[in-house]
């Protein structure tokens, strides 16, 4: 866990469990662009964590993503070390923090890619339950809309079925468009391209700023080179999204919270931005 403070709000970042990939993986750019630059670190295997965010503010906790490592990841597969033990799951940590599932009021799943929503729903012997019952859960509607998102949603089986489907069947699932404010102080942002719905959390208390940025970015290389991206990508949405994030993240000064990224700040460069690790 680690903690960032925000003035009257507090983040608490919980690492779900890492993942092993080279960025070569990921990025899809020509390696006769990234190799002159960065040597051989697109081909070096290294480990990006899975994150959720729980936001205290004024009282209640908004939860931005809750994946289920169990789920999406492993042993044997090619994201996961052998021999890897991922941390406490997602409950476990809560309540590590004597926090309650019942008592997480919002829930925010940046997109509808399964390791930021595989914990939304917990088997419970030959039943499906909410694993935060008392929740508002919000997904951009885009993402609802998706037509791969239909197909998976009218088969019983499959994951999203079991998860998304779910909180729409138990009217739980909240779907967003717009900005939207959740709580005093707390608004979702679209930032469509990772995903058509992707979304991202603006945390404001008093002039501190942080943003909980979802898969905008995987790296700081995509930071440096906000062109550069994920295959399954909509370039030129995503760029938009990118590009005016980072305006606003160094503007502003603001902390800035990847779900695969040590939290970090965007400093403007002659060049563009670059990114910085920090914990505050």
């Amino acid at each position: 866990m680690q903690n960032i403070d925000l003035g009257a709000a507090k983040l608490t970042v919980l690492n779900l469990g890492d993942l092993v990939f080279a960025l070569k993986d990921v990025i899809s750019v020509p390696e006769s662009a990234w190799r002159p630059r960065y040597g051989d670190l697109f081909e070096r295997k290294m480990r990006f964590p899975t994150q959720s965010v729980l936001v205290s503010i004024g009282g209640t906790v908004v939860l931005v993503d809750a994946g289920e490592y169990w789920k999406f990841a492993a042993e044997g597969t090619e994201y996961v070390d052998k021999g890897y033990t991922p941390p406490p799951g997602l409950v476990e940590q809560l309540e590590e923090m004597g926090l309650r599932a019942e008592q997480v009021k919002h829930l925010v799943i940046t997109h509808a890619h399964y390791d930021h929503f595989a914990g939304v729903t917990t088997s419970k012997g030959k039943d499906l339950i909410l694993t935060f019952p008392n929740a508002r859960h919000y997904l951009g509607r885009a993402d609802w809309e998706w037509p791969e998102m239909r197909k998976a949603i009218a088969n019983p089986s499959s994951d999203e079925a079991k998860t998304l489907g779910r909180l729409h069947q138990e009217g739980a699932l909240q779907l967003v468009s717009t900005e939207t404010e959740v709580v005093p102080g707390v608004s979702i942002i679209p930032t469509p391209g990772e995903s058509p719905g992707h979304q991202i959390v603006r945390i404001r208390s008093g002039r501190k700023t942080a943003y909980c940025v979802g898969d905008l970015f995987h790296s700081d290389i995509e930071v440096e080179n906000p062109d550069w991206m994920a295959s399954w990508c909509e370039p030129q949405s995503n760029l938009k999204s990118r590009k005016a994030l980072i305006d606003l993240a160094s503007n502003e000064n603001a902390v800035v919270v990847p779900a695969h990224m040590p939290p970090g700040r965007i400093v403007a460069t002659e060049s563009g931005a670059k990114y910085t690790e920090s914990d505050s």
